[in-house]
């Protein structure tokens, strides 16, 4: 993400740039604003890390040109784009020479042509990036250092103490013999998501963004060093000269405070970070950083973006050896417990399954809470025993989701108890959704087959409900009343309906007896016929024949069955 600053007197040209572009969507964020050059010098003096200025030329108090010149004194490497209007070009020719990239014309601000010069300018930022960081010659010094460190620092993990690591290197190349260290280890959150926003080499762009921002509050606190486990994980090697627990706490919590801080205003990252005890320098750093390492994995409990210390993992195990004491020491599972929700969600009752679902939930929360990999299963159970429920009752997962699913793969994307919960709710409300829509789609695939076979038969006489009801495999009482609820008429009155209809065709368009057009439409008495067709029609198969046709229409062109 790119941090943009806008330059500009007037707020409605800065409100209408903000608003041509979803920057974010494009990988921009509009992070600051200021009304003129000062302003804005100010700004980029407190936050250096600011990517892109785009700047006004004529402001009051400082103008663009001014600002232009004092960012470039300060060797800032932040680019800049200036706006402008027509009768600016003069200053803005000057400005080039300063090394402005491009500029953009306030009166043809159209949102393709102002993207394409950010992304340009965005283009450059990258390619400076990753030739700092594949650089030998300039900064070789200074990436040597770097090296240097990461050896140092992995071969404290591995071997020992801060203590008798200063026992064998005297040169002291890290700010960490103190009295006292804490490790803590930063777990970066929803990483998926910003793993898919780079490509190729620029994650070590990222990782350089990340270890520079901590690197910055690290310096300037004078506490410590900071190791790149991967993008994902970042070590803090935490060394205080205070004595008092308290202090050493205090002075922890405003670091780390200050850290998540800038990754957040200058990274736009988040990241949950699990701190170990706080030891002398006589501690093995190895087991300060497998405490921390497990602590950080209780985000999977208490949320992202939090400090988690070894109280709330003792917190979360008190409660837990409460609950097993309450449970006499059992570890309970869903499987047995599951009875009550599988009902309640075969009658597609949203209220009543939901309900049932949330206890299974609290018995999946009750046990193994300090164990996170143990959570997980308790989650595959309960996806278990409804995969197997729809399985059971002839439903394909494929058909609920539209695709084949690896479940366990899914869950373990997600890094909190919440967000598996969460999906799990949705997953049920898909289910539910689907087994309402087969209720409802059944009864008209029944009936549209059981008129199908009606249309099929009338011609019949031994037609009856029965051997309808038969057909489509339910009871006489079921079918009569699932048929006139679906068509909106009973099935005797829709079957006397489609034979009339058929009789007044056969009327209309053929010479037949009054006795062949009653056999063909399913009559076996003509007599019945002739006053069942006057009730419903309003006449007699005559009358009808003399007023529905038209006197020209003659014998010949009838046709003759």
């Amino acid at each position: 993400m790119y941090k943009i600053m806008l330059v500009e007197d007037e707020p409605i040209v800065r409100l209408a740039i903000k608003s041509l572009i979803n920057w974010e969507e494009k990988g921009f964020y509009i992070e600051y604003e200021a009304s003129n050059g000062k302003q804005a010098l100010k700004l980029l003096e407190e936050n250096p890390n600011i990517d892109i200025i785009v700047t006004d030329i004529n402001m009051p108090i400082m103008d663009g040109l001014e600002f232009i010149s004092e960012v470039v004194k300060r060797k800032s490497e932040t680019e800049i784009i200036v706006l402008s209007s027509y009768n600016d070009y003069d200053w803005v020719r000057k400005s080039f020479k300063f090394g402005v990239n491009d500029y953009i014309l306030k009166t043809e601000m159209e949102p393709e042509g102002i993207l394409d010069i950010v992304k340009s300018v965005a283009s450059k930022i990258e390619k400076r990036k990753n030739s700092l960081i594949n650089r030998k010659d300039g900064y070789r010094g200074e990436l040597d250092l770097r090296f240097q460190k990461d050896i140092f620092l992995r071969e404290l993990l591995e071997n020992g103490s801060i203590e008798s690591f200063y026992e064998k290197n005297s040169e002291k190349p890290l700010k960490l013999y103190r009295n006292c260290i804490a490790i803590c280890y930063l777990w970066i959150d929803d990483y998926q998501t910003i793993k898919d926003r780079y490509v190729n080499n620029s994650l070590k762009a990222f990782t350089q963004s990340v270890i520079n921002s901590i690197d910055q509050v690290l310096n300037d606190t004078n506490t410590g060093e900071v190791l790149c486990q991967s993008p994902e994980e970042f070590i803090l090697f935490m060394a205080f000269d205070e004595t008092s627990q308290k202090q050493v706490r205090n002075k922890l919590v405003e670091i780390v405070g200050r850290i998540q801080y800038s990754l957040k205003n200058y990274v736009n990252i988040s990241v949950s970070v699990g701190i170990s005890d706080i030891r002398s320098n006589n501690e093995k750093i190895g087991n300060l950083f497998e405490q921390a390492k497990q602590n950080v994995k209780l985000r999977f409990i208490v949320g992202k973006g939090k400090m988690i210390f070894p109280e709330t993992v003792n917190t979360i195990m008190w409660r837990n050896n409460e609950n097993s004491i309450k449970n006499n020491h059992r570890k309970e599972s869903i499987i047995g417990k599951e009875a009550d929700f599988l009902r309640e969600l075969g009658t597609v009752e949203e209220v009543k399954t939901f309900f049932e679902l949330e206890k299974l939930f609290a018995v999946i929360r009750l046990n193994n809470s300090n164990k996170i990999e143990k959570l997980y299963s308790g989650y595959m159970e309960l996806i278990f025993v409804t995969i197997s429920y729809l399985s059971k009752i002839g439903k394909e997962t494929e058909a609920v989701f539209g695709t084949e699913i690896d479940f366990y793969e899914k869950i373990l994307r997600f890094e909190t108890q919440d967000e598996i919960e969460n999906w799990i709710k949705n997953m049920i409300s898909w289910i539910l959704n689907y087994l309402k829509e087969c209720k409802t789609s059944k009864p008209n695939r029944l009936i549209a087959n059981a008129k199908h076979f009606i249309q099929m038969n009338y011609a019949n006489s031994g037609l009856s409900l029965k051997m309808v009801s038969e057909f489509v495999e339910l009871s006489e009482s079921h079918f009569s009343t699932t048929f006139t609820k679906e068509v909106g008429e009973t099935f005797t009155d829709y079957l006397t309906r489609l034979r009339l209809d058929k009789a007044k065709e056969l009327i209309a368009n053929t010479n037949l007896k009054l006795y062949e057009i009653c056999e063909r439409v399913g009559y076996t008495n003509a007599e019945h016929f002739s006053r069942i067709f006057k009730k419903v029609v309003g006449c007699s198969p005559k009358d009808y024949k003399k007023t529905d046709l038209p006197n020209e229409i003659s014998n010949n062109q009838k046709i003759n069955h």
